[in-house]
């Protein structure tokens, strides 16, 4: 980690599949949710799971297209909060299975930015890139600690 561009990518990891300081990382807080447990929705007015996994998905993309095509990209209300499917076990292993390809794809572009892009805006928006990968980092640690909540619901 010689770089802060290295630093931010740690805590993706650890925020993503690793020793997350606020709690469990995504991939601990997702652990043992099968189908049913995913598309479930204990609270009437909140996102399930599954609606979180894509929605996380949708989140690592967005952000990383904006730089690396340089435009500004914006999420439509589906985009933002798709739909799941039928609640089958193949569907939520191929939502799961989305997520890491995000991820991973997210931190392969990742490991490629010049720390000195760090300070440009990001196209569309009036914020530097820094602030908007803090962004993803504050993002899944929230979606993170939902997710945990609603396996207890």
């Amino acid at each position: 980690m010689d770089s802060e561009v290295g630093r931010i990518d740690d805590q993706i990891l650890r925020m993503f599949e690793g020793d997350a300081w606020h709690g469990p990382s995504v991939t601990t807080a997702l652990s043992g949710v099968d189908a049913a447990r995913a598309a479930a929705r204990p609270l009437p007015n909140a996102h399930s799971i599954w609606e979180l996994v894509l929605h996380m998905g949708v989140w690592m993309d967005i952000p990383r297209r904006r730089v690396s095509e340089g435009r500004a990209i914006e999420a439509t209300r589906q985009e933002d909060w798709p739909q799941p499917p039928e609640p089958t076990e193949e569907a939520w292993k191929q939502a799961r299975e989305n997520l890491q390809r995000s991820y991973r794809s997210f931190r392969g572009w990742l490991s490629g930015l010049d720390v000195r892009r760090l300070e440009e805006n990001v196209p569309g928006r009036n914020h530097d890139l820094y602030t908007m990968l803090h962004g993803v980092v504050q993002h899944l640690a929230y979606h993170a600690g939902q997710i945990s909540l609603l396996k207890k619901g």
